[in-house]
């Protein structure tokens, strides 16, 4: 196991990432988040994009998740988005992230042989970096692990691809937390829809080494919008 893995086992995870639609975009405000996550206690951090990442990293020395969104114009439900090229993974480690994280789904899009190729070339060129695979389902999690290629397995899309859309829920998936973790011996990171302390403590008891969150500690807008909609609610029942 790589040390910078073992120093994100048991530990948590915050992911600080806005988008052009937040107020909060820009890579300042997310090296003040990272600061902010430091100060609180996390154990590293999760950013996206090579300009994020670097701002990032000029101002913490905790380990840096770092992934490189690029969307399509198709549907996002078949999309290969987190990190999907040799290209963008270069972009985000060579930016200063300790590990890379590369979308590991399977679908019609791209063959999985065209995945392990992927893998083996940041492997190769990257021998000390190490590849968290972003995953929604227990047969990706399977086959990313005996590609020999990845140190940490994440449920990161659960319920957020066609072949996952099943197993939607409002919280975090635990049912394919615990079979991930029952079907692989890597690290397991657990992500998705973690907005509550009651949340945190299912996905460490379905087997979770590692946790990451984001919308509910690092996304404003979307805290406030869950208050809000709460608000209204209580009150047109009242």
């Amino acid at each position: 196991m790589k040390e910078v893995v073992e120093r994100l086992i048991g530990g948590l995870v915050v992911s600080c990432q806005a988008y052009e639609d937040s107020p909060l975009y820009g890579s300042e405000n997310m090296a003040r988040m990272g600061q902010c996550a430091e100060v609180g206690g996390a154990a590293g951090i999760r950013a996206c994009w090579p300009q994020d990442i670097r701002a990032v990293r000029e101002v913490t020395s905790l380990p840096i998740v770092g992934i490189n969104k690029r969307f399509g114009d198709g549907d996002p439900l078949d999309d290969i988005f987190i990190t999907p090229t040799i290209d963008s993974a270069c972009e985000v480690i060579e930016a200063g992230c300790d590990i890379v994280g590369i979308d590991c789904t399977i679908c019609p899009m791209r063959s999985r042989d065209d995945l392990v190729t992927l893998l083996r070339a940041v492997r190769a060129q990257y021998p000390n970096i190490a590849i968290m695979a972003d995953l929604a389902t227990v047969d990706e999690a399977v086959f990313a692990a005996e590609t020999g290629c990845v140190d940490i397995i994440s449920t990161t899309l659960a319920g957020y691809t066609r072949q996952s859309q099943d197993r939607i829920c409002e919280g975090p998936d635990l049912i394919t937390l615990r079979e991930v973790k029952a079907a692989v011996d890597l690290p397991v990171n657990g992500e998705g829809r973690i907005w509550e302390l009651a949340d945190l403590d299912e996905v460490i008891a379905a087997g979770a080494d590692i946790v990451t969150i984001g919308s509910a500690i690092t996304r404003p807008n979307l805290i406030t919008e869950r208050f809000v909609t709460e608000n209204r609610r209580c009150r047109s029942a009242s």
